[in-house]
């Protein structure tokens, strides 16, 4: 957590979850990659099975993000052993299932596209204007991959004002731990304690405390961790339109 009010001058930001509701983007995406996942093993109408691996993943019936899902953890070992407990509760292949996930979200542009083409991003636009306006270097660190990342920030209007960008394809070690932070800030000319992080889960909020950012904001926009998210944030907020309010942030 901050330990002073040093001025902010730089930002960082996560992606899923964070620039945007989690579930509003990726829900369709996840559904449709799971039905053809179970498609490509003959089992297409086994819905209990599929409707079990979304919510393993992270998101309910009700389209609303579930604290304890894959898509919210850092721990590959977790990651692991729960999916393998629900391979074999539903007898499915795990190795088939893999292997259609991963390739069925890797076609997935063409859905994502059409989706972010309907969405409005005037506040994220408007937010990172500000920011920019302000005298802020910005930052996306995601573990996200490239071609997903450019997607994402092209078709939300915000590409031309980001100044750096870490995904899964960077050559730098994943959040939690703190080296693509410290890039940022040794490209931005900046102490970890003038800048900000934005994320919305736990592992976000590791990555800035072992980062020794200046000010750490949690959104409930992505896993929804309240109750474990407050102790290892300085402030929590609904969604990413509170901070355009945020005196921090906007000191004048």
């Amino acid at each position: 957590m901050a330990q002073t009010a040093e001025k902010l001058k730089g930002i960082i930001f996560d992606k899923d979850g964070t620039l945007f509701d989690y579930a509003q983007v990726w829900e369709d995406v996840l559904k449709e990659g799971i039905d053809k996942t179970f498609t490509s093993m003959g089992r297409k109408e086994h819905h209990k099975a599929k409707s079990a691996l979304l919510k393993l993943m992270g998101i309910d019936e009700q389209g609303k993000c579930l604290p304890k899902g894959l898509v919210f953890t850092h721990r590959p070992a977790r990651i692991l052993r729960r999916f393998l407990v629900y391979c074999l509760r539903y007898r499915v292949n795990a190795i088939k299932a893999i292997r259609g996930y991963h390739q069925s979200v890797k076609n997935s542009e063409a859905l994502l596209t059409e989706k972010l083409l309907k969405m409005d991003f005037t506040i994220q636009q408007t937010l990172f204007r500000k920011l920019k306006e302000a005298g802020y270097a910005i930052g996306i660190i995601t573990n996200d991959n490239d071609s997903s990342t450019a997607l994402f920030l092209s078709l939300m209007g915000l590409e031309q004002m980001v100044d750096f960008v870490s995904s899964r394809d960077s050559h730098y070690r994943r959040k939690p731990h703190p080296e693509a932070f410290q890039s940022f800030c040794s490209k931005a000319g900046l102490n970890t304690s003038e800048v900000a992080m934005v994320g919305d889960t736990i592992t976000d909020m590791l990555f800035a405390k072992r980062s020794k950012a200046g000010y750490t904001i949690a959104l409930l926009t992505g896993s929804n961790d309240r109750k474990r998210l407050r102790p290892i944030s300085d402030v929590i907020y609904a969604d990413i339109s509170a901070l355009l309010q945020d005196k921090r942030i906007f000191p004048i």
